[in-house]
């Protein structure tokens, strides 16, 4: 029997990262994962991975001014929220499996 969490978690994986865009799927691949990107994109997916509530309309004027449209901006800053949250589910599931053994 699938597990429909882990469906439904296929598909939003598959509609963020694998779709069409107005970003490469190389790039959002690397958001999501944290890979490495040049600055300033690099840094900006480190704050939104690591310190997303210090992201501030400066860094969104310092991406614009890289070259970087508000369509490109918005779905980076999706792929990499996403990244970040099934990095931390995966953590919290593992540790449940692990606690129950």
């Amino acid at each position: 029997m699938d597990d429909p969490h882990a469906t439904a978690l296929d598909a939003l994986r598959a509609a963020v990262l694998d779709g069409p865009g107005a970003t490469d799927q190389a790039t959002r691949a690397a958001a999501a994962s944290g890979g490495p990107l040049p600055d300033p994109l690099g840094a900006y997916v480190t704050k939104v991975r690591e310190q997303s509530y210090r992201v501030a309309d400066e860094d969104i004027t310092c991406l614009r001014a890289s070259g970087l449209d508000e369509e490109q901006i918005f779905e980076l800053t999706v792929a990499t929220a996403l990244g970040a949250a099934l990095t931390r589910l995966d953590v919290g599931l593992r540790a449940v499996r692990e606690g129950t053994r």
